[in-house]
């Protein structure tokens, strides 16, 4: 039951990023369009994060592609810039960084 509140959640935040505007929509929003922002870590859990941008947005990222070293430390509320590419409900991360201070 918590899966399915989980995933209808995620399904609710991919539709959101389209409304919003945060991804690309129509015949330009193709998988494997580079992306690259800024948010606050929600929470990390194993190779799956969830951030929340500047307008609130609350974004899935897969980290199965990344070091782990660089997402191993983070705490919620961390700022991090995400690098990577637009999934099917997701951002599959390359690369997470701090910002500059």
């Amino acid at each position: 039951m918590r899966w399915n509140g989980l995933r209808m959640g995620l399904l609710a935040v991919a539709s959101a990023l389209a409304v919003t505007g945060a991804f690309p929509t129509g015949s330009h929003a193709a998988d494997g369009v580079p992306v690259r922002f800024q948010a606050r870590v929600s929470w990390v859990a194993a190779e799956t994060m969830v951030v929340a941008t500047d307008d609130g947005v609350a974004v899935n990222v897969d980290l199965s592609q990344v070091a782990q070293d660089e997402y191993q430390r983070l705490a919620p509320g961390a700022r991090v810039i995400v690098n990577g590419a637009r999934g099917r409900n997701r951002i599959q991360a390359s690369s997470i960084e701090s910002p500059e201070p």
